[in-house]
């Protein structure tokens, strides 16, 4: 005699074997979540196979109380659309890590808290861009152009690069809102650098010096903004580098031994852009202001 507890072990597998183990129930669970109701000219043309082979597994459904039939019009039940949601839930989540496997199993995913990242199928479709070291510093045009057609930029800077500060005082020649956060050491480099008389580069060459010393004063309009809401970090995850416009999600990660990479991720879609905000107010919620150290560069 089978104890409750393997009956309940069987009922589960057998669930979840109607819903995966058929493309065609998946795709007609997910269709009727998405769409609403449907006739059954609706799900053949859909499905484009005849409607004979679709009848058995619509049947699957129907038996386990996940799809109702009335008059010819199929729905999801109650349950069903529990189901159809978690189950898409699932293959966004799976799509989006196999699809770039390689990036996700190479890099550390520690800085993002496991409530963000258990959301990481909100994603969806995104591409990992590799630079060659010869051009470590140029972004790809795609990049460069969502991101200076943006209207708001918040941005998350682990380690000094020029061009972070550069695109910053872009924006705000342009008057827009641009929030960005720093860690200590960050905050610190760019204190010491600006601060210092020592030239950023010794040379002889006059037109050098010059346009060096232009480069310090550009700078020290980006961090006396009204327009620009500087912030340092203070929490203890090990920190990454990321940009999120209304146009644009931009995030790199360390690999797994701490060390920069030339691979990052971009993302376009909407869900994506809500997703890289929620993981830039995580860090704002654990930053704080610093206008009085900034107004002395």
């Amino acid at each position: 005699m089978k104890s409750k507890a393997h009956t309940r072990v069987e009922t589960k597998s057998s669930l979840l074997d109607t819903i995966f183990l058929s493309e065609k129930r998946k795709t007609l669970l997910l269709l009727l979540k998405e769409e609403g109701p449907k006739s059954s000219e609706d799900i053949k043309d859909v499905l484009d196979f005849p409607w004979k082979s679709i009848t058995p597994q619509i049947k699957k459904l129907t038996d386990w109380g996940l799809v109702l039939e009335d008059n010819g019009i199929y729905s999801l039940s109650d349950m069903g659309a529990v189901i159809a949601s978690n189950a898409e839930f699932f293959l966004n989540t799976l799509s989006v890590y196999e699809e770039n496997l390689d990036f996700w199993s190479d890099h550390d995913v520690s800085p993002i808290p496991s409530y963000i990242l258990n959301k990481i199928g909100e994603l969806g479709h995104v591409k990992i861009i590799e630079q060659d070291f010869s051009n470590v510093f140029q972004l790809p045009e795609e990049v460069m152009t969502n991101l200076m057609s943006s209207r708001s930029i918040m941005s998350f800077i682990s380690i000094v690069h020029p061009f972070s500060l550069l695109l910053l005082f872009e924006y705000l020649q342009k008057d827009t809102e641009a929030t960005t956060i720093v860690t200590e050491k960050v905050l610190e480099a760019f204190q010491t650098e600006y601060n210092s008389d020592i030239p950023l580069l010794k040379t002889s060459n006059p037109i050098i010096n010059k346009a060096l010393i232009e480069y310090k004063k550009e700078i020290k309009k980006v961090f006396r903004s009204k327009v620009s809401d500087f912030m340092v970090y203070e929490g203890d995850l090990n920190p990454i580098s990321l940009i999120v416009t209304d146009k644009i999600f931009f995030l790199s990660l360390l690999d797994k031994k701490g060390r920069v990479t030339t691979r990052f991720l971009i993302a376009f879609e909407p869900q994506a852009l809500k997703w890289g905000e929620e993981l830039f107010m995580y860090y704002k919620e654990r930053s704080k202001s610093v206008p009085s150290s900034l107004s002395t560069l």
